[in-house]
């Protein structure tokens, strides 16, 4: 609807002045903001959408619970409210982390403009999350292989749909380094993949595996659609283009794994990047090998796939206090 409403003020079927209700409210202070967070903080797009994802939050919350309050009269009190009224709808310790650092990093640049006068920041609490608490959630290898071998690739979208998953299952890419992708950045006669487009802004050179390289080309010349873009993966439906959406690739992951009723944890496109870990610490990989393929900044990060080698933990598992079986 919005390109249809677009394309109709454009040609004056309808005034432009209709629309004029639905700007953003917040749009004087978040357009600044995201400035800030790509030039002073260096963030890439998909970490400022987080960013801004959060801040929105704080802002709208102020608006219903505070009206006509200006945000220069933001107080410590709002802020606990704010922060305690969210964090208990969540159980996921990461969003309660992520919703303190996030909302706390956006009182310091409320701070830092001026806009308001308190150091408002040091009234977010700092809620417990202890690192390597928890697993990464996986899919056992064969079930990663039943994933991708129930995609029909008889038709243009399933082959695009195969080559995203065997990326990300076999090479280990993220969601937005998948949608990145440049058709410049596969070299066929070295057959390797250069990874540009990173979390961690660190270029990475990949190899090519046969499966993955034959359903790249398959998809090149009989699949995607005839458009002057450098991206690899592109929309299909109108309007056509780069997948430029957060989700991306993780809604193919989701559609497939509903389809297939394969039972998962979870159902976005970071299942399979962490199925592919998991993998390749049970056979032997090391962990510093792990982290320059799935392109870790600090090998700490890679650490919590130790917790899955179940070859090497059954391999010093004392026997049962009293021995019982």
């Amino acid at each position: 609807m919005r390109h249809v409403l677009e394309y109709l003020r454009e040609q004056g079927v309808i005034p432009k002045s209709i629309t004029s209700g639905l700007d953003d409210p917040f749009v004087a202070i978040l357009a600044p903001y995201d400035c800030h967070l790509r030039d002073v903080r260096g963030l890439t797009l998909v970490s400022r959408s987080q960013y801004l994802r959060y801040a929105r939050r704080l802002l709208v919350w102020l608006q219903n619970h505070r009206p006509g309050r200006p945000l220069a009269g933001t107080t410590g009190v709002d802020i606990l409210e704010f922060v305690s009224g969210l964090a208990g709808l969540h159980p996921s310790g990461s969003w309660r982390n992520n919703l303190c650092s996030l909302t706390r990093v956006f009182l310091r640049y409320l701070r830092w403009q001026g806009i308001i006068e308190i150091d408002l920041d040091r009234v977010v609490p700092k809620l417990p999350r202890w690192r390597l608490s928890s697993l990464p959630r996986h899919l056992p290898w064969d079930q990663v292989q039943k994933l991708i071998g129930s995609i029909d690739a008889s038709d243009a979208v399933g082959m695009r749909e195969k080559a995203a998953l065997l990326l990300i299952a076999t090479l280990g890419l993220r969601n937005q380094e998948a949608c990145r992708l440049q058709i410049s950045d596969i070299s066929w006669r070295t057959a390797e993949i250069r990874v540009t487009e990173t979390k961690t802004r660190r270029e990475r050179s990949l190899p090519l595996p046969q499966e993955v390289g034959e359903a790249i080309a398959n998809y090149i010349l009989k699949g995607r659609p005839r458009l002057d873009l450098p991206y690899f993966f592109l929309h299909h439906r109108a309007p056509q283009g780069p997948l430029t959406t957060s989700h991306g690739i993780g809604n193919i992951v989701r559609k497939h794994l509903l389809r297939t009723g394969i039972s998962t944890p979870s159902h976005g496109a970071h299942l399979l990047r962490h199925s592919l870990a998991t993998r390749m610490v049970n056979q032997g990989v090391s962990i510093k090998g792990i982290a320059d393929v799935l392109g870790h900044a600090s090998i700490d990060t890679t650490a919590i796939y130790t917790k899955v080698n179940m070859t090497n933990l059954a391999s010093v598992a004392l026997p049962f206090p009293g021995g019982a079986p």
